[in-house]
């Protein structure tokens, strides 16, 4: 799984621009990266499909800030502005907290736009032609001092636990199986804060019934808070669903609350499908369905992926 960099790159028509730009999207890849490479694209549509939601993917930024339109300045001397499109792009990785590689050509206005609110130390060049191996080295750099990683992304993921299922004697004395769903912190360094799992929806394939849900929270192994914290590249797990082992079966859900109003219900044994989210403080949100069959008997259950 390779991290994703978001290469904000002026790409005007008229000039070198676009070959810089791809061949430094290149330089990226061989650096074991994938890359998204923005282009200048002015309609909402897409702005929120191709940028924002690039951008909100993204693991990390390279921002490479080129010289426009020259400014008279009232010394008499003149300055050139720099890229309004990459200063856009620029603020939004901030707020999504992107760790940005920053490059500004020498003769653009210095801390302007979004590099004087940042505060951003920027690496200076004139040479556009010597560009992309300037950012090769950087990102070499990075890698070499841990502070990027290539191999880990920016995400949480959903799967079905290895094993997937634990029994457990309750207090009754009678065996409970447990179905597990893992999530997985994909991220080298960040933890995923105040995660909470929900099951938003179940779809009854056979009769093509589905009951969506109230909101409420599912219970995470082995604790009975709501919301858990997830480890730099770790895993917990959350109970997907469960029952007693007898014949005949009855799957039953854990959610935290003190209501049956909110307690999620099957028709019977069939094939379900059941679509299930983690939202995170930090990650957002990450959503992914599961088909689980069962029938009489423990032996009769399979859980597998949509």
């Amino acid at each position: 799984m390779k991290a994703i960099v978001f290469l904000s790159c002026g790409q005007n028509k008229n000039s070198e621009e676009i070959q810089i730009a791809e061949t430094i999207r290149h330089k990226i890849r061989d650096q074991g990266f994938d890359c998204y490479m923005a282009t200048t694209d002015q309609t909402l549509l897409g702005l929120r499909e191709n940028i924002f939601k690039r951008l909100e993917d993204a693991d990390y930024l390279v921002f490479i800030d080129f010289r426009r339109e020259e400014i008279k300045l009232n010394s008499g001397d003149s300055i050139h502005r720099g890229s309004l499109f990459s200063n856009q792009e620029l603020a939004i990785a901030s707020f999504l907290e992107i760790p940005a590689l920053i490059l500004q050509e020498n003769g653009v206005k210095q801390l302007d736009g979004m590099l004087g609110a940042l505060q951003a130390n920027a690496k200076g060049f004139s040479d556009r032609s010597c560009l992309p191996d300037v950012v090769s080295g950087l990102l070499g750099e990075k890698l070499r001092s841990g502070e990027w990683q290539n191999q880990t992304r920016n995400m949480l993921s959903l799967e079905i636990a290895d094993p997937p299922y634990t029994d457990a004697r309750q207090t009754n004395h009678f065996m409970r199986r447990f179905y597990h769903i893992a999530v997985h912190n994909h991220h080298h360094k960040k933890a995923a804060l105040y995660c909470y799992a929900h099951l938003d929806a179940i779809l009854n394939l056979g009769t093509n019934k589905k009951t969506q849900l109230k909101t409420i929270e599912i219970k995470w192994a082995g604790t009975t808070l709501s919301g858990v914290r997830i480890g730099p590249n770790s895993v917990r797990e959350f109970d997907a669903i469960n029952f007693y082992l007898h014949s005949p079966i009855q799957p039953i859900f854990w959610p935290i609350t003190d209501s049956p109003e909110y307690y999620p219900r099957l028709d019977g044994s069939g094939n379900y499908l059941l679509n299930f989210s983690v939202v995170s403080q930090n990650f957002g949100t990450t959503t992914k369905g599961f088909v689980f069959e069962y029938g009489a008997s423990p032996e009769t259950v399979k859980i597998s992926t949509d």
